[in-house]
């Protein structure tokens, strides 16, 4: 319950301090990521929302929640699968016990290289 309170705290201070910042938007998409801010695919997320922001003319934004402060990659999918949250970088792993198709690539050598991957 503790774990679920600090959670909530979390999620409730972020949307109120980032609310402001986002205001302007028509549509505001939350994404997730368990790396911290500078990480390649937490950057990556934040060059997709600027382009999206630039392309629609400040309509869409997109909100980057790095170094897991939605929650863990389990939680996020979770969030994810319930319209909480709208882009969730995850590894396969997670995913393992919720889809059996997904424990294919996460075989150990599978594969041969990246190429034949």
């Amino acid at each position: 319950m503790k774990k679920f309170n600090t959670l909530a705290a979390a999620l409730l201070a972020s949307v109120a301090f980032a609310g402001a910042a986002f205001a302007e938007c028509e549509v505001t998409l939350k994404s997730s990521d368990t790396h911290p801010d500078g990480y390649p695919t937490v950057d990556a997320v934040k060059h997709m929302g600027e382009l999206l922001k630039e392309r629609s003319a400040g309509r869409i934004c997109v909100e980057v929640f790095h170094s897991a402060q939605l929650g863990e990659e389990k939680d996020t999918i979770e969030q994810t699968k319930f319209g909480v949250i709208d882009f969730n970088r995850v590894s396969m792993g997670p995913f393992n016990n919720i889809i059996e198709e997904t424990k294919v690539v996460s075989l150990p050598f599978i594969f041969r290289g990246t190429d034949h991957m």
